[in-house]
């Protein structure tokens, strides 16, 4: 059986160019996590008539973050992910998208804060206040531009807040950036408490990520810091997991039983052991139970700070 856990992300009134479809292997397979822009997609594709693709999705009644559950018991991951995909584009590069603003509005800020880096010394930190008289930028426009590799922010400490080269020019800032700047819509779409921490879900610069902190601090770490590479997806699907109980049974069932996974470049198969029924069975009753449950992703208010995001 191979699964594939989606979420689309629907801006509503805001531009279309923040909307995403994301698609993770529910075990092994990290070639498979994707990042799309879904275009004119707005609904989770069915199953088609005669197929053995089964399913549990959200129901979408407007804007937000929406998740489903994708399994065969035939088809390779290749197959289920261009079959979730289907009419959206797939993102290799994100850092080049900004997740908060229209593109014009970045380029307009960019274009102002290059030509202040150019008649000022090579060395210098520019304060971010000179940018912030203009128009269109915002703090949130300048973290995404840096995000973006375009320069650097540094605190008044020297610590380096975004991703940064050696060659690139820095921006001053005398506080950490807050959440609510930084990640889509102000807003975690999932967050728990457990063992004294404090752990959230969010859209951030184009993607998702995970953020940590102690129940009594004020200040979130990212916990995947090397986009717009793939390697911790895992942690993404581990947290989904702890989230939804049907998710977790299911990940686990995919794990515990397997033998070996052959892959190829045409395909991706499973060879399970003599419990392979009574797994393909459990799934799909898990699917079903949680086919019967909102799975539009819970969101609230993101407070507090955040912490340096270096790769």
């Amino acid at each position: 059986m191979n699964c594939i856990l989606a979420f689309l992300l629907l801006t509503g009134d805001q531009t279309k160019e923040n909307n995403r479809l994301a698609t993770m292997p529910l075990s092994g397979h990290q070639d498979y996590y994707r990042m799309y822009a879904p275009n004119e997609m707005r609904h989770f594709r069915g199953v088609e008539a005669g197929s053995d693709v089964i399913l549990a999705k959200s129901q979408i009644r407007g804007p937000g973050t929406h998740m489903a559950v994708y399994c065969s018991p035939s088809k390779s991951l290749r197959y289920i992910a261009e079959y979730i995909s289907k009419g959206a584009d797939h993102l290799d590069e994100l850092s080049a998208y900004g997740s908060h603003h229209p593109n014009s509005r970045e380029i307009k800020c960019l274009t102002y804060i290059r030509q202040e880096l150019k008649i000022s010394s090579g060395t210098k930190l520019i304060p971010i206040k000179k940018f912030l008289r203009v128009q269109d930028c915002s703090k949130s426009t300048i973290y995404s531009l840096a995000f973006q590799n375009n320069f650097c922010i540094q605190d008044i400490k020297g610590q380096i807040l975004t991703p940064c080269r050696r060659n690139h020019r820095r921006i001053g800032v005398d506080n950490l950036f807050l959440m609510s700047d930084v990640v889509m819509g102000r807003r975690f779409i999932l967050k728990i408490e457990a063992n004294g921490l404090h752990t959230a879900l969010a859209w951030y610069q184009g993607y998702l990520n995970i953020f940590q902190k102690g129940k009594l601090d004020t200040t979130w770490h990212p916990m995947i810091q090397s986009v717009p590479k793939i390697d911790n997806y895992y942690r993404i699907t581990e947290f989904i997991a702890n989230s939804f109980v049907e998710i977790g049974s299911i990940k686990s069932a995919l794990t515990q039983d397997e033998i070996t996974i052959i892959s190829t470049s045409t395909d991706d198969q499973r060879l399970k052991s003599s419990n392979y029924p009574a797994e393909e069975s459990h799934i799909k009753e898990q699917l079903q139970i949680l086919s019967q449950k909102a799975l539009r992703l819970n969101e609230s208010p993101a407070h507090g700070l955040i912490g340096p995001f270096i790769e």
